[in-house]
């Protein structure tokens, strides 16, 4: 089993020895204002508020009596139980009890379990243990320049690895998300490069013909497109999608929030260097379309953990990117959402 439980008998999260030392992105910054926030991390309950230093992460569990401390509010900065008031620091130190008097001294053992936390591509995110590494700085999902937002989130009932998996994968453009990002005639893929360094796999360029334009297009009609795609993280990957002719880019980010096995949420942050007149629902409604139709798929496959055995399922060399995905997850020695 994965879960461990603590002298209280309260289960603690799912034990990954890499996944609880990677930034994690535990909602759009856009969702944490005036209130607390509650996410799930590897089914271990967190409580995400802002306060005027930033934003910041607990368990969300009172010690006193275990209520949800995300269903409380903030206050002169502390976070506040709702059960008794118990009010708790940036830091997860209890400084006020309600019920005992202001010379009391207030126990050693008053205190939420503090989570790293920090706000980055308009995401917050949110380590369990400690990051093994910090976050890379992508220039066009920072300068607004670039017209950076956040997509999502998207709720999937699958295995953050199969999400990450289908994101690696060039020969469904063509049929999943056919007369959108590509056709079944032009399905044939090029030849190309997957790199592997110790800190991500990348491809090289991959050429793919697209008949529809994007929005905001100066074609009226469907044009080649180079693909580069990059994993970065375990749960965590990017791509660059180069008009061949114009040099106009969009720029995706997949990150996944594994809230258990079988259950994860994404976010999206997408970026563009064209048609910054175009309003940004239109693009925010076309990944909204094309994380639909990739998700029926993601979540009816079977096994629905991602196989490391490269045995259990045929492999193609088209799935290049998604084997070298697999080897390298594989030798950091990943193993919630795999099999």
């Amino acid at each position: 089993m994965n879960e461990t439980t603590i002298s209280t008998g309260v289960p603690t999260h799912l034990r990954d020895s890499v996944l609880e030392n990677e930034w994690h992105p535990a909602c759009a910054s856009r969702e944490v204002t005036d209130q607390p926030v509650s996410v799930t991390i590897l089914e271990e309950r967190v409580a995400i508020f802002r306060n005027r230093k930033g934003v910041h992460a607990l368990r969300d569990l009172c010690i006193h009596r275990g209520a949800m401390l995300s269903k409380g509010w903030v206050q002169n900065e502390r976070l506040v139980c709702p059960y008794h008031g118990w009010q708790y620091d940036d830091g997860g130190q209890c400084v006020c009890i309600p019920a005992q008097g202001s010379d009391d001294r207030i126990p050693p053992r008053a205190k939420a379990t503090k989570y790293h936390c920090q706000e980055k591509y308009g995401i917050v995110w949110v380590c369990l243990g400690e990051p093994r590494a910090p976050l890379p700085d992508f220039k066009e999902f920072e300068d607004p320049a670039y017209r950076p937002l956040v997509c999502g989130p998207y709720v999937v009932e699958a295995a953050g690895t199969r999400v990450i998996e289908n994101f690696t994968d060039f020969a469904h453009l063509m049929y999943v998300h056919g007369g959108l990002l590509g056709h079944p005639d032009y399905a044939e893929l090029p030849e190309f490069e997957v790199f592997k360094e110790e800190d991500r796999v990348y491809t090289g360029d991959v050429p793919i013909f697209q008949p529809v334009a994007h929005s905001g297009s100066d074609h009226r009609e469907g044009t080649t497109y180079v693909y580069v795609k990059e994993i970065f993280r375990p749960l965590a990957g990017r791509l660059s999608k180069r008009d061949a002719a114009t040099g106009q880019t969009l720029w995706i980010m997949l990150t996944v929030l594994p809230v258990s096995e079988k259950r994860c949420v994404v976010y999206m942050p997408v970026s563009r260097n064209y048609a910054h007149d175009v309003d940004d629902r239109q693009f925010m409604e076309f990944q909204d379309t094309v994380f639909e139709q990739d998700k029926w798929i993601i979540e009816t496959q079977k096994p629905e953990l991602l196989p490391l055995d490269l045995q259990t399922e045929l492999n193609h060399k088209a799935d290049r990117l998604s084997v070298a995905y697999r080897r390298w997850i594989n030798g950091m020695g990943v193993r919630i959402g795999t099999t």
